[in-house]
């Protein structure tokens, strides 16, 4: 199978859809021919990968290049990645969906699958309201010009099932984009400026985007502090000011934007994690992933976004409060916070779980196993030195 990716932004620019394009497509090298179209003139070595920078996101002709591209050499399979914001400035390029529907036009034998990490804006403001009423139609026309749609979790399936009824969906879930490096929790410990053992080390990663619920995370803090216990709240993200800000009273040590190896050793100096979000957590939350990928015991908000995989995984993986209940979410880390040997098994558990469901192997089948399911026979392993 040849399979190209397409996605403007690549590592060492910090994206997550840029990192997981990345990771996905590493996983499925050596199974069968990826390259990836990208926007960016210089990236990070992805072993087996070809890289092309075929287009811009301009707003005039830049997606263009994705034509001259793929006519270039046709792959069995294009799979757009997709944020709205990741292709023109709030959300809207008016070129998106006529570059897409001509390769499909052109070239009979190719298939078109759109990864819809992010659809719209919700109509949270007014600025939002008239942001998502154009990226609303957008998607509608760009999703008419594929032949699949994969969404990274199942609440994005049921949201966009009545837009194209016709379209075949698949659930294709995320996995952490931070390598996991070795490293002792006491120099992990000594790296983040916590030596004490006796500190418990809390984590939060990732963006502050309104979907987090900080608010939990300023009430958990705050109740440990109260009960004696010696916490630490450890933050990994671009946004320190705001979680600065929101969590007010409680000491942050906020590490800034790390590269992957720094995040994976001061997530190695975690005993908690803190992963609360508005209408609860799925498997699109790669900062989530990374938690269960580490071995940290983890807590989450349970919601209408949240998996069945996931609620099923509730209490023996990871903890879930409901997303509406701050009270339950504080009574469930200060609970955990005095129970060593309860967090020691989710940690453990959470970790497998992790390698079982979102490890990129497992990620890569069954991508491929969707595009085979949609008439591309699944590859027998590829090597470069056959073609």
């Amino acid at each position: 199978m040849n399979l190209h990716l397409v996605f403007p932004k690549l590592p060492p620019s910090p994206d997550g859809i840029g990192d997981y394009t990345a990771r996905l497509a590493e996983a499925l090298a050596g199974r069968c021919r990826v390259t990836i179209l990208t926007a960016q003139d210089s990236h990070t070595s992805l072993q087996g990968v070809t890289v092309q920078q075929a287009f811009s996101t301009a707003p005039t002709r830049g997606l263009r290049g994705l034509l001259d591209a793929v006519a270039a050499e046709t792959p069995d399979w294009l799979v757009v990645q997709y944020n709205p914001f990741s292709y023109g400035r709030r959300g809207f390029n008016p070129h998106l969906h006529r570059v897409i529907g001509a390769l499909g036009r052109r070239h009979e034998r190719l298939k078109i699958a759109l990864m819809v990490h992010e659809p719209f804006m919700r109509a949270s403001s007014l600025r939002a309201a008239v942001m998502t009423t154009w990226q609303r139609w957008q998607l509608w026309r760009l999703g008419r010009c594929c032949d699949l749609i994969l969404c990274p979790a199942e609440a994005w399936i049921r949201l966009l099932r009545p837009w194209f009824p016709k379209i075949p969906m698949a659930h294709l879930p995320v996995g952490s984009n931070i390598p996991k490096v070795p490293v002792t929790r006491a120099a992990a410990r000594q790296e983040v400026g916590v030596a004490a053992d006796e500190t418990h080390v809390v984590g939060l990663f990732g963006r502050a985007r309104p979907a987090r619920l900080l608010s939990f995370v300023r009430a958990a803090m705050q109740r440990l502090l109260d009960e004696g216990i010696d916490a630490r709240l450890v933050y990994i993200g671009p946004s320190g000011a705001r979680v600065r800000g929101e969590l007010d009273a409680v000491s942050v040590l906020d590490a800034g934007l790390l590269p992957p190896d720094a995040v994976s050793r001061h997530f190695a100096a975690m005993d908690l994690y803190l992963a609360p979000f508005k209408r609860g957590v799925s498997t699109r939350r790669g900062s989530f992933m990374t938690a269960l990928q580490h071995g940290i015991a983890t807590i989450s908000t349970g919601g209408i976004h949240t998996d069945a995989l996931l609620r099923d995984a509730h209490d023996d993986a990871f903890l879930l409060a409901p997303d509406d209940d701050a009270q339950a979410f504080v009574d469930l880390v200060l609970a955990l916070a005095r129970n060593p040997e309860h967090r020691r098994r989710l940690a453990e558990t959470g970790q497998a779980f992790y390698e079982t469901h979102f490890a990129w192997n497992h990620i890569a089948s069954g991508l491929l196993e969707t595009l085979a399911s949609e008439g591309v026979p699944t590859p027998q392993a590829y090597h470069s030195d056959s073609v």
